[in-house]
């Protein structure tokens, strides 16, 4: 549902992120805000699409080096654990930074530790080496993940945010596509060194470019007058506040919805290849570059529909944010099933691309939510909460979850158990590849479906909420602080001039 007073632009009224009036914007100033606006995204994007290139580049690679550095298996896998753990963890400190110190800045040291790290991913010449630069670049990732969450919902009004926001996201399969295509093909022709040394290189340019960038004010798109905007953000959230935020329906319920969805892509996207060659007997050079091309135009057209369907349908109904999202991880179920138990290989590849792109669906939606019942001094702490769940709850463990699924279930005891008959009745059989214990994949990509279908009950129950919890923010944002101005690096408390009246 869009805000009075925000216009076509996207750009709020009183949105320009350096401007300090109360006023409306007169025309230039409105479009010189617009462009600034769309200037920072171009600027966001273009660093999340390097990050997403570096993460897809280790795999893309992996084999080389564990050749060129002995890896084990486990030693290899803990290497995307290690990185998403740093990232997770690291997520609700830099929160916690973000809703009290320029943002910039913070963001500009983020671009360099991410650079320096992945730079120092192709200089590594250890095993050690190697997982220190990998947690480094989780903590960089972090850092810039979640300020530049907060940046767009401050740019950006609720008319337009979840188009944005996913428009954001887009920068994932993009830099998944130039990660297994455009690095794999630097690694053959030169050397897995070179492609993480060229991803890299780029990063110190772009800190540059941050440390330049304004800060705008914290909910300058929501159309509220910056002196009370400026005193919510000096004053910044308090204890009560955190403690609110945990039970604000509409936020806890996109933040469950969305751990839930990335269960089952970190456990499919694992899981696909292998369950294609075993299961369906498909060659290995089609499947791969099927794959490597499905994949990420699956999560393009599902991050586009779905940040553009809610958008379009909150004119009419504002729960439309959590409609569209939970409506997609249930449709999903009868693709993720014909991906499965298909039998042609064209009803097998349908399947794959349709369970992607509606999973996907949910990313600039879920996200759009956050920033329209948090409050914006504390939507940094908010968004990095919801980061670190996503992981810790989700694609952390899912791929290990399945692994263990279809060992189990590939045994003959198990198999004999009355779940195991059932798994056999619907034509989850264990397949064995040559030279390795028979294993039960089709029972393994099986878990993904109750995790779609808690992801879709809890999205669709958090629609009622949506609507009460958003005119509530506005109400708080309008309205004084409820507590005193804390001490902040970045603000200094407001004169008396400052304060407007109640």
């Amino acid at each position: 549902m869009a805000e009075q007073g925000s216009d076509a632009s996207g750009v709020g009224p009183q949105s320009s992120p350096h401007s300090a009036s109360v006023g409306p914007l007169s025309g230039d100033r409105r479009e010189i805000a617009h462009r600034l606006a769309w200037g920072i995204f171009g600027l966001l994007f273009l660093v999340h699409l390097l990050d997403s290139l570096d993460r897809w580049l280790l795999p893309a690679v992996l084999r080389p080096v564990s050749e060129d550095l002995g890896l084990t298996d486990i030693q290899a896998g803990w290497l995307a654990t290690i990185l998403l753990l740093s990232y997770a963890i690291w997520s609700p400190i830099v929160g916690y930074l973000a809703d009290r110190f320029r943002r910039p800045r913070l963001m500009a040291i983020r671009i360099a530790i991410w650079s320096l790290a992945t730079v120092g991913t192709g200089l590594a010449r250890s095993y050690d080496q190697l997982q220190l630069a990998r947690v480094l670049v989780g903590i960089g990732g972090s850092t810039f993940g979640v300020i530049a969450l907060t940046f767009l919902m401050d740019l950006f009004p609720r008319g337009v945010r979840a188009r944005v926001l996913s428009a954001y996201y887009l920068a994932m399969p993009l830099g998944a596509a130039l990660g297994l295509g455009v690095g794999s093909a630097i690694a053959r022709a030169a050397s897995w060194h070179m492609a993480f040394l060229l991803a890299g290189a780029p990063g110190v340019v772009l800190a540059l470019l941050a440390l330049c960038l304004p800060d705008p004010v914290r909910g300058t798109s929501e159309g509220v007058e910056h002196q009370r905007l400026r005193l919510h953000e000096r004053a910044g959230p308090s204890r009560e506040d955190y403690i609110d935020l945990m039970v604000n329906s509409s936020y806890t319920y996109s933040v469950f919805g969305l751990a839930f969805s990335m269960f089952a892509i970190g456990g499919l996207v694992f899981w696909l290849p292998t369950f294609l060659l075993v299961v369906h007997d498909l060659p290995q050079a089609r499947v791969s570059s099927w794959l490597g091309l499905t994949l990420p135009s699956a999560m393009v057209v599902g991050i586009a529909i779905g940040g553009w369907t809610a958008d379009r349908y909150s004119r009419i109904n504002p729960r439309a944010l959590f409609v569209v999202s939970g409506t997609a991880m249930l449709a999903s179920i009868p693709f993720l099933l014909l991906a499965i138990f298909g039998r042609g290989e064209g009803m097998i590849y349908l399947g794959v691309f349709m369970t992607i792109a509606l999973m996907f669906t949910n990313a600039g939606p879920c996200h759009a939510i956050i920033g329209n019942v948090v409050m914006p001094n504390m939507r940094a702490v908010a968004c990095a909460v919801a980061l670190a769940a996503t992981h810790l709850l989700g694609d952390i463990w899912s791929p290990t979850l399945m692994a263990w699924v279809a060992q189990t279930f590939g045994q003959d005891d198990s198999m004999a158990t009355p779940f195991g008959q059932a798994l056999a009745a619907i034509g989850a059989v264990p397949k064995a590849q040559p030279g390795h214990d028979p294993e039960n994949l089709a029972a393994a990509l099986l878990t993904a479906v109750p995790a779609l279908i808690i992801a879709g009950i809890v999205l669709l129950s958090g629609a009622r909420h949506l609507p009460r919890e958003m005119a509530l923010m506005l109400a708080k944002l309008r309205a004084l602080p409820r507590h005193g101005f804390a001490a902040s690096p970045r603000r200094s408390p407001p004169g008396p001039s400052e304060v407007p009246e109640s």
